[in-house]
């Protein structure tokens, strides 16, 4: 244990998908990891404000549940962007309003809660390092859970404001965590540490006046 702490600590904060580093971590992605799952279908958000609709249909489109046929696609059912927003959903927050503003937390649990998946809603300074550990070594194995996640960009000395991305893969001798960006015309998919990621949704969204935090997504 005390070996794997010391790599850890040498470690980048964030380790992108395209470097030297990244190529390492990339290469030991369990076979269990939900990378697996959702690289597949990994989606790029259609607007600038679209990060969490994007990061939604991911999730959704990984998962063996029943999908709506979209009429671009027909016959074959296929979460969008466009899609997502039911008129379930829209009671809840509109297409326009995320155009404006985006989604919080609470908003995107309740979202998913009318596509007839199960959600629970985790603020971010609720959480240290060790129960954000032990919760993603579970969650991003294989089983039947997906994890959104709602950071602060400057906390991983990132361009932007709040933002939602997908999990993927936890690396324990890194003790850092893939986080597929649906931005990815912006960043490539990057490890986070545990620590970097905690303090990343641990901040205030400034809509809700409520933590960031993670959104956790089963059947």
């Amino acid at each position: 244990m005390a070996v794997t702490l010391a790599y850890a600590a040498e470690e980048p904060a964030v380790v992108y998908w395209n470097s030297d580093a990244g190529k390492v971590l990339r290469a030991r992605i369990p076979p269990d990891a939900d990378y697996w799952q959702l690289s597949p279908v990994f989606a790029v958000q259609e607007t600038q404000s679209y990060c969490s609709v994007a990061s939604a249909v991911t999730v959704l489109n990984a998962m063996p549940i029943r999908k709506p046929v979209a009429p671009a696609y027909a016959p074959y059912a296929y979460f969008t962007q466009s899609n997502y927003f039911t008129p379930e959903v829209s009671k809840i927050i509109s297409s326009q309003t995320v155009l404006a503003q985006g989604m919080t937390r609470d908003e995107m649990a309740k979202t998913l809660r009318q596509h007839g998946v199960k959600t629970k809603s985790i603020a971010g300074d609720t959480l240290d390092d060790a129960a954000l550990r032990a919760l993603l070594q579970k969650a991003l194995g294989d089983d039947g859970q997906f994890v959104l996640a709602n950071y602060l960009r400057a906390n991983l000395g990132q361009v932007g404001g709040g933002h939602w991305s997908v999990l993927a893969e936890y690396d324990a001798q890194n003790d850092s965590v893939l986080i597929l960006d649906v931005a990815k015309y912006k960043y490539m998919p990057a490890w986070v540490g545990i620590s970097t990621l905690q303090k990343a949704i641990a901040t205030t969204d400034t809509t809700s006046n409520q933590s960031r935090g993670l959104v956790i997504v089963s059947e």
